[in-house]
């Protein structure tokens, strides 16, 4: 097994990662130092506008623009939440009277209240829904112009070892994830996979397991995608004797014209289900390789087919000068290769 080392930030937001992979501490104390942020410069603002006789209505959209600020600059809903919460709080302890205490003077202040947090809840969450929409969007138009660039490095790759490495290593910069890749000889066997780490998180030794050789081979075998998220019909194991639950990556097939040329391997770390959007990048560059490798397949034929004409030629040629009868190239280096003329004087 080949394997090579790539180490991708994890904070970029071009990589889908599970929740337990944020370091807790960090993630809540950078949105912390956000929200608090956000709620003491409007607090300062709305003190100041009061001082220059700013009716309260004024006072309560600032707040809303607090939520829908923190909303904007804060990861997940929860920050967005909490700030709604606490302008209602802080609101009432500056600018509500009895002042400087959480108490209610008038009933009439709990429906505003009620209807303050209502509003900034409503802003925040479609606040944070947008974001979250604009930055899908983002993540989208890079991904696709990395499969641009993808398909633009395979046009450059110079043989097969090329076309598997360009497929790895773009794999990985789209994805996040380790990638296996393994694609047949001329035997149509199965050659030693390269492996492509990313981070060094050991999921790359999931690879190495009896079962997943067994997945990535039946994959090859019946050109179909295997692993992680796949439905398994139970008469499966009955035909091929190999268990395909549990496993902990996703098999893709190489599927070229006729035959199946190798199969592409993620690794999904904890058995993470992939999504359906990165389930087609996969399909995607499956394609792009598929076809690099059967250019560079007829290329080596075409080469190879080359190089036979001419050595009939030569030996043709050979044959006519010498007189000779070789029927290969082999054949005139052998007769005149210098081992063979000590055997002859021996």
């Amino acid at each position: 097994m080949i394997e090579r080392n790539f180490y991708k930030d994890r904070k970029s937001k071009l990589y889908h990662h599970n929740e337990e992979e944020i370091h807790l501490k960090s993630y809540i104390f950078g949105n912390g130092i956000r929200l608090i942020a956000s709620l003491a410069g409007i607090t300062c603002l709305a003190l100041l506008f009061e001082n220059s006789r700013m009716d309260n209505t004024s006072i309560v959209v600032l707040y809303v623009l607090a939520a829908i600020l923190t909303a904007r600059f804060t990861e997940g809903y929860i920050f967005g939440i909490i700030a709604s919460v606490s302008s209602m709080f802080i609101y009432n302890f500056f600018f509500i009277d009895p002042r400087y205490t959480f108490a209610v003077g008038q009933k009439m202040y709990t429906l505003s209240f009620a209807v303050m947090v209502g509003v900034s809840l409503l802003a925040a969450g479609i606040t944070s829904k947008l974001k979250k929409k604009v930055d899908a969007e983002k993540i989208q138009a890079k991904k696709m112009e990395m499969l641009y660039r993808t398909d633009g490095s395979f046009l450059k790759a110079r043989d097969r070892e090329q076309v598997v490495e360009n497929c790895g290593e773009n794999l990985v910069n789209i994805l996040g994830k380790t990638i296996l890749i393994t694609i047949a000889d001329e035997r149509r066997n199965l050659m030693e996979p390269h492996v492509y780490i990313c981070n060094n998180n050991g999921s790359e030794n999931l690879f190495k397991l009896v079962k997943e050789r067994e997945i990535i081979k039946e994959c090859f075998r019946t050109g179909k995608t295997k692993g992680v998220g796949v439905k398994v019909n139970p008469s499966t194991y009955q035909k091929t004797g190999i268990k395909e639950e549990g496993s902990n990556a996703y098999y893709v097939p190489i599927k070229g014209n006729y035959l199946t040329l190798g199969v592409i391997g993620v690794a999904c770390y904890k058995r993470e289900i992939l999504s359906d959007e990165e389930k087609k990048i996969i399909k995607i560059v499956a394609e792009q390789t598929a076809i690099a490798l059967e250019r560079e397949n007829i290329y080596a034929r075409r080469h190879r087919a080359i190089i036979e004409g001419e050595g009939e030629k030569l030996v043709q040629k050979i044959n006519r000068i010498t007189g000779s009868d070789y029927a290969t190239l082999d054949d005139f280096l052998y007769d005149n290769s210098t081992v063979n003329k000590v055997n002859d004087e021996n």
